[in-house]
């Protein structure tokens, strides 16, 4: 099977710094052999899953610790979907006939991230359901498909395995991980003085970015990197700032969540109103009363859309839609924070065992089990 690599780059440091790489298995998993008869395909998995050692402090280079804050379902999608996008003969098949494929993917994504030594962890899961927002737009993400009965049968066993691994998952009823995320990253920051990585390939959490929050983002090739404010500020042309990220989405829209926006303005135009204005309050009044503002800034159309009473309500509603919540009051993310601390497992780590053994996933039980110190 050809090895592919997640691999995560880590810096804090905006220049001058030094990075390491971590690297996240997509080879193979359980073989057709069993439980102790390894495949070639999962032997050789294991034998290209190395990291380098981790230049950040167990704490996250803060006396005050490193949290690691997973969008599980993200996870979960983007693995489903890479390996159904495999051939039969690269999928991962375990002895009974069942593809482990998304599950072995999903153990090394948590155990690179583990492997970086962060002092805290959890994944966070979105609720089942509607949440708040479907109740201030109807419409909101009603563009997507039905989620494959395939994927959703993976749910509880994810969540299994997570449970096994010793990490700590968090949902709260009516709301979105991104929520949960956002709520825990405020405290973490706000009450601990951690650092915070959000990994998530969701552009949403740009919002929250700051010299104390970056996020771990997906790319081509398996590769994983961090994503900090400096990056946002490059990826925008330096005329905007990540908290203006939520405004910025609230004029342009968000097609993949089905946000309206404002009609007719695009990103180059957003940029360049939250440039000259701080929000989209401020912007909604310069339309209403800035005429030669706009005319200078050549978006004297935009201002006719921007200042009707459809395109104010589209802008407030869409602003509502796409901010992240940061103050939830549910008693799941109001906790002490110290529950998400990474420690060895009570049980020296039989339920992981059973667990990997039960999907028959032997390089990720190895990997795991060098985490904790386990032999």
């Amino acid at each position: 099977m050809t090895q592919n690599a997640m691999m995560f780059g880590w810096c804090w440091r905006q220049s001058g710094c030094e990075t390491h790489a971590i690297v996240a298995s997509r080879g193979g998993g359980g073989g057709g052999g069993g439980r102790n008869a390894q495949s070639r395909r999962e032997r050789r998995g294991r034998e290209s899953s190395t990291s380098t050692s981790a230049t950040l402090s167990d704490d996250g280079g803060r006396e005050g610790g490193h949290i690691v804050l997973v969008d599980g379902m993200s996870f979960l999608f983007r693995a489903y979907y890479g390996f159904q996008a495999r051939s039969e003969a690269t999928k991962v098949i375990n002895s009974k006939g069942e593809d482990v494929g998304v599950l072995h993917a999903y153990a090394h994504a948590m155990c690179a991230l583990l492997e970086s030594k962060p002092s805290h962890f959890a994944v966070c899961f979105d609720s089942k359901g509607k949440t708040f927002r479907h109740e201030m737009f109807v419409d909101y993400k009603a563009n997507r498909p039905a989620t494959p009965e395939a994927l959703v049968e993976l749910i509880p066993k994810v969540s299994e395995l997570v449970e096994a691994m010793a990490i700590e998952q968090v949902r709260v009823s009516g709301v979105e991980a991104d929520d949960i995320i956002g709520t825990l990253t405020r405290r973490s920051v706000r009450e601990k003085g951690f650092k915070v990585s959000i990994a998530s390939p969701d552009k949403d959490f740009c919002q929250l970015l700051n010299e104390n929050v970056r996020m771990l983002r997906p790319g081509g090739g398996g590769q994983f990197s961090a994503f900090t404010s400096r990056e946002f500020a490059k990826t925008h042309e330096e005329l905007i700032r990540p908290e203006q990220f939520v405004d910025f989405l609230a004029l342009v829209g968000d097609s993949s969540d089905n946000v309206p926006g404002v009609e007719g303005v695009g990103p180059k135009t957003a940029r360049k109103l939250l440039n000259k204005y701080p929000d989209v309050d401020a912007i909604l009044e310069a339309a209403k009363n800035g005429e030669d503002d706009f005319k200078k800034m050549g978006t004297t159309k935009v201002r006719e859309a921007l200042k009707s009473e459809k395109g104010q309500e589209s802008a407030r509603l869409s602003r509502k839609l796409v901010e992240i919540r940061t103050k939830l009051s549910a008693p799941d993310v109001n906790g002490d924070l110290d529950l998400f601390r990474v420690t060895t497992p009570d049980d020296y780590g039989r339920k992981a065992m059973d667990a990997f053994d039960k999907y028959e996933l032997p390089s990720a039980a190895e990997r795991w089990k060098a985490i904790h110190n386990i032999v």
